[in-house]
């Protein structure tokens, strides 16, 4: 009687046993229609990401019923697409998520789309061309001479940039460029200073001259007139105007308050700016010791407190 029991026991579990794996296999079979996608960061809107398709009979029609980033992701002739390019920002969204309706007039199905972003490093996906070959070329602590096009991108899309030194309205008054003797090493002390844990990760300023090949970048922590020292090493050659930089492997954050400063071997380029200071010492040298006011130098470095390079 004991063997016979236990002999209906191990048959009702085997039976429970066939049961689950045939409900998990058809489980499995129903998310087969899902879609998971993975995309760099900043595609351009309108790139083409999957063809959309369904086991429904008839002419189709695909939409959007809902997606975790607004126009993240849009539909065009059955395929899916970029929407807002900005949402495939890694450090702002590693992934998001849609549900997709297709129907045929009589019957619907839907399923769902995950779109992992891949990480890349932000500065590279602002540059093009030569910029970003250039970049790609270089070694950690190069300056890289980059368009005015790459840096006001970099400015404005690099998540949580602050600009220090000279501000935009500073930059771009209605006052003319003048110019301000060479050989010195110089600091705006005019209150747009570097927030703390921050990474310096571009540069531009106002050369006066051409062939300017032993001018640096340099920071001070603490105090605008110092101690000053070399962020990176020196920049490349460049000409005369407006210059714009970026600096590859950015790897030691601020760690208080700090400010930009520029070592200039040659003239540069400076507005009249009532109630600005600045610092300055001739030569390149760590403490600047002379206070001045009255006068703008041209040069705005961008910082974030999120690194998003290697």
């Amino acid at each position: 009687m004991k063997t016979n029991s236990l002999i209906k026991v191990l048959l009702v579990l085997l039976i429970l046993f066939n049961y689950s794996c045939s409900n998990d296999s058809e489980d499995d079979q129903d998310s087969d229609s899902d879609i998971t996608i993975a995309v760099d960061e900043y595609p351009s809107s309108g790139t083409f990401l999957t063809e959309l398709m369904s086991s429904l009979d008839g002419n189709i029609s695909y939409t959007i019923s809902s997606q975790t980033v607004s126009q993240s992701l849009i539909i065009v002739n059955d395929q899916l697409a970029v929407g807002d390019w900005l949402a495939f920002d890694y450090e702002t969204n590693e992934f998001f998520e849609a549900e997709i309706t297709a129907s045929n007039g009589t019957e619907t199905e839907t399923f769902s789309v995950v779109v992992n972003i891949n990480d890349v490093d932000d500065i590279w996906a602002f540059l093009n061309g030569d910029s970003r070959a250039a970049y790609e070329n270089a070694n950690d602590g190069d300056w890289v001479m980059i368009k005015e096009s790459e840096y006001n991108d970099l400015a404005n899309y690099v998540m949580d940039t602050s600009k220090s030194g000279a501000s935009d309205s500073q930059m771009f008054s209605g006052s003319s460029v003048e110019n301000y003797t060479g050989n010195r090493t110089i600091a705006n002390d005019n209150g747009n200073s570097i927030p703390s844990n921050s990474y310096v990760f571009a540069f531009k300023y106002y050369s006066w001259i051409n062939n300017v090949n032993s001018s640096k970048v340099k920071l001070s922590q603490d105090d605008a007139g110092g101690a000053y020292f070399d962020l990176g090493n020196t920049l490349p050659e460049h000409n005369d105007e407006f210059t714009h930089f970026v600096l590859k492997g950015s790897s030691t954050p601020t760690t208080s308050e700090s400010f930009i400063g520029m070592y200039a071997s040659g003239t540069i380029g400076v507005r009249d700016s009532n109630g600005n200071s600045y610092k300055w010492r001739n030569g390149d040298v760590e403490n600047l010791d002379n206070t001045a006011s009255g006068t703008v130098f041209l040069n705005q470095a961008l910082s974030t407190t999120l690194k998003q390079w290697d």
